[in-house]
């Protein structure tokens, strides 16, 4: 047939004849709906990036991949609602747009690896190593096909992913934290500054008179959300946990005390602490010889002060017996039952005198005083197992029709009722005890729903019914009318406050004496020193922030405990030098050359996937992980 269309094309006749016969089949595709192929041909096309298309094929594929490595690390299923919800599906398309940029960018610039590279690279791979640590062929071969590769496939992906590498490589490699930010960095890091400042107390509302009818309602309507009543729902619980079938449990007497005294000194008693310092010499002699010195009067201090003494001085602190690293020290140490000089004994580096400084005994909790929280940790323990055959038994009762409350009876537990709202508080504002886990299930149920059991830390399970739901509603004014009053006096108190404070500080700025005004307002001036940005002693965040936020000598006002304010001028700042020697920094300096070098890749393939242009398809970026929202 082939020949016979070939030999028709040959002349005029033939070829009209041919186009003919080519517009029926045209118009017939179009009848039976073929016309789909070639109207919606870009369907399967899910982004595209300059001349590059990233097919929804290939979204997908990637997509699991990653997915199942995920999975792999959590050890358990992840839903795709759970992998979306940390943003595996945008990290995905954005990998594959990344490298289809730096592709192109290879291209641009003629980059390519040769044959003998690749090989070389891919032979130093050690998942493809035999058990001789060499290149195996057939190991090879097994990989690509458990991962459904060829290996023509994957030598062009190793091919890309090693050009791409020189890319970034030649964008970051030689990168090194600029000067300028270090000493930055340093700055924020060390600066301590110092400040003078005095505290006005909050104001006391009750003495202001009276708003207005007006005022009240104008600051209610300006204020409507926070007189919001939140939705409350009344439930019946029925919790099956450690502490709750402990409860049946019977532990004895004589199996309590056994554990109080295997577990005596770790978790009932504290062990006896002595405040001790030592010296080490390496003779005997010269250790005998700073021995007599100290029984003729000469303090132990003086001798370990003494650079010709021959001992080296060590203050152990506050220690245990068993933190003493020197066993010879330890028991010698621990021997005195009062604090004396203890020695020249052998020790592991030398002939040692200890000094004991001071006693602190031991304390231990009497078996009678932790009885009954022995016995319930036991009974904890001993009935684990049973927690998984409640579970069934309840979910078997609730299969045939009986409530929560019938199933407790029957298992011998029972059921609570709780009335909260969706942060797990009741209408006091009191929490009612259940877990968050707990309350979202709640919150994300309704009447008469046959909800799943609720998983617990603790390994233990929870039921709900929802009996009542009393809806979020608007309180109105007339509701609330005295509350309202009251925060608008607190508001206009807070106002006149702040107002004072700020007119103070502008008093300081004109020159006033801080001081001065810190006693004409019966307040005692303070000095804040050695203030970091992590805190200040007896200053609050706020205070803190506004120490650094100003200049040197400048001043300022800033939320005290309480609702007072602080009036405050800063009097010092100090910045240690940078030492490029510092272990701090020399453990941070890594990372941080790490996270801008990668900031800088980011910006490159920003500005590549700019010039290149970006589309994606959104409607086949939902259908591909099988979402239509």
């Amino acid at each position: 047939m082939l020949d016979g269309l070939r030999i028709m094309s040959k002349n005029i006749l033939g070829r009209t004849i041919l186009a003919a016969f080519a517009a029926l089949i045209v118009v017939g595709f179009g009848f039976f709906g073929i016309r789909d192929v070639f109207t919606n041909f870009r369907a399967d096309q899910l982004a595209t990036i300059g001349d590059t298309t990233i097919g929804v094929v290939q979204y997908r594929s990637e997509y699991q991949s990653e997915l199942q490595r995920l999975q792999r690390q959590a050890r358990r299923a992840v839903t795709n609602e759970e992998a979306k919800a940390i943003g595996l599906d945008r990290q995905v398309l954005a990998r594959l747009l990344t490298s289809a940029a730096l592709d192109q960018d290879a291209a641009r610039l003629g980059l390519s690896l040769s044959d003998a590279d690749v090989a070389k690279s891919i032979k130093a791979e050690k998942m493809f190593a035999g058990a001789d640590g060499k290149f195996d062929q057939a190991r090879f071969d097994m990989i690509l096909r458990d991962n459904g590769l060829n290996e023509t496939t994957y030598l062009r992906e190793e091919r890309a992913n090693s050009v791409r590498q020189e890319i970034a490589s030649a964008i970051i490699g030689a990168y090194k934290i600029p000067q300028l930010m270090l000493e930055a960095i340093n700055r924020f890091n060390t600066e301590t500054r110092k400040a003078d400042y005095f505290v006005l107390p909050a104001p006391d509302a009750s003495a202001l008179p009276a708003p207005t009818d007006e005022a009240v309602t104008a600051f209610y309507e300006q204020r409507k959300d926070g007189y919001r009543k939140p939705e409350y729902r009344k439930v019946t619980v029925l919790v099956v946990s450690p502490e709750a079938l402990a409860k049946s449990a019977t532990v004895s007497d004589e199996a309590a005390k056994a554990a109080y005294d295997r577990d005596l000194t770790q978790k009932y008693g504290t062990p006896e602490k002595r405040v001790l310092s030592q010296l080490t010499f390496q003779s005997k002699e010269a250790a005998d010889k700073a021995r007599a010195r100290m029984d003729n009067g000469v303090l132990f201090k003086t001798v370990s002060e003494e650079k010709d003494s021959g001992g080296v001085f060590a203050d152990l602190g506050e220690v245990a017996k068993a933190g003493v690293f020197d066993t010879a020290v330890a028991e010698a140490a621990f021997k005195p039952t009062e604090p004396e000089v203890v020695g020249p004994f052998q020790g592991k580096f030398g002939f040692v005198i200890v000094k004991v400084a001071k006693i602190i005994p031991g304390t231990t909790q009497s078996f009678a005083s932790v009885k009954d929280q022995i016995k319930t940790e036991i009974a904890k323990t001993q009935v684990k197992g049973d927690l998984q055959t409640k579970h069934d038994k309840i979910e078997d009762l609730r299969s045939q029709g009986k409530t929560l409350a019938q199933a407790a009876q029957d298992v011998g537990l029972s059921v609570d009722t709780l009335v909260t709202d969706a942060s797990g508080a009741n209408k006091d504002g009191a929490p009612v005890g259940a877990t968050p886990e707990l309350v979202k299930a709640i919150f994300a149920s309704d009447i008469g729903v046959d909800n799943d059991s609720v998983s617990r830390k603790d390994g233990g399970f929870a039921w709900f019914e929802i009996a009542a739901i009393d809806p979020s509603r608007q309180q109105p004014l007339d509701e609330v009318k005295a509350q309202v009053a009251e925060a608008l006096k607190t508001s206009e108190a807070q106002k006149a406050l702040a107002a004072k404070a700020n007119e103070l500080v502008k008093k300081i700025e004109g020159g006033a004496d801080i001081a001065d005004l810190a006693r004409a307002n019966d307040a005692k001036l303070k000095q804040a020193t050695n203030v970091r940005r992590a805190g200040g002693e007896g200053l609050s965040e706020a205070a803190v922030a506004q120490i650094f936020a100003l200049p040197l000598g400048a001043s300022g006002v800033a939320l005290a405990d309480k609702g007072g304010r602080y009036v405050l001028k800063v009097t010092d700042s100090t910045v240690p030098p940078l030492d490029p020697k510092d272990p701090n920094l020399a453990r941070a300096l890594p990372q941080l050359e790490g996270a801008m070098a990668d900031e800088l890749l980011v910006q490159y393939v920003g500005g590549l996937e700019t010039q290149l242009g970006v589309k994606i398809n959104q409607t086949s970026l939902r259908s591909a992980l099988g979402s239509e929202q």
